[in-house]
């Protein structure tokens, strides 16, 4: 599946967001090559997350407190599994900072200190916080700017290439329950105001 097209653009909202986030440019050989080796994995997570999600959704009704619990030890097992857990082999950086980004179901925006150029591959690895799962995504840079900020000069925009069913999945999953927890949030607020 092509991502990207404009009608995509305007079919998958867009939230700021905070990752954990590390990048590569690398070549169109390197990215075919990534393809090939990540497919069957990405889709088990997929699958595993969504599973446990319904179970999760069942759980909550009868007993949120136990329901809270599976969703604890769900994001610590993601944690321990993630690229950047502790017993990792290290494919990027390792950073462990967390960044700004500007985050779709089909791409993405963020700042950088490195100068990139439009149309560069870039493979992306990321964090999603709070569950901790790890998603490493291809990607085709479509814009460049610089910004007056001298610490992060880039804004740097992606398009995801070659997304699968199931990364869309993780990343729309993880973008509902972003809003989900804003809105509690913003709901919150307004009946302590209220009060």
């Amino acid at each position: 599946m092509e991502t990207g097209t404009m009608e995509e653009r305007r079919r998958y909202f867009r939230l700021d967001d905070e990752v954990i986030l590390d990048f590569e440019a690398i070549s169109q050989e390197e990215v075919q090559r990534w393809k090939a080796r990540h497919q069957d994995h990405i889709n088990e997570l997929a699958e595993l997350e969504r599973d446990i999600a319904g179970v999760l959704h069942q759980v909550q009704a009868q007993n949120p407190t136990v329901a809270r619990l599976f969703e604890l030890l769900n994001q610590k097992v993601n944690l321990l599994n993630s690229p950047v857990g502790p017993d990792a082999k290290p494919e990027l950086s390792q950073t462990e900072v967390r960044t700004r980004v500007n985050l779709s179901a089909c791409g993405m925006a963020f700042h950088s200190t490195e100068p990139l150029s439009e149309s560069d591959n870039l493979r992306l690895q990321m964090q999603l916080k709070p569950s901790n799962i790890p998603v490493t995504l291809m990607g085709t840079i479509v814009g460049v700017e610089h910004t007056a900020d001298p610490a992060t000069p880039y804004l740097v925009r992606v398009d995801f290439e070659g997304l699968r069913e199931a990364e869309q999945e993780i990343l729309i999953h993880h973008l509902f329950q972003l809003q989900s927890r804003r809105l509690r949030s913003e709901r919150e607020a307004q009946n302590d105001a209220a009060c």
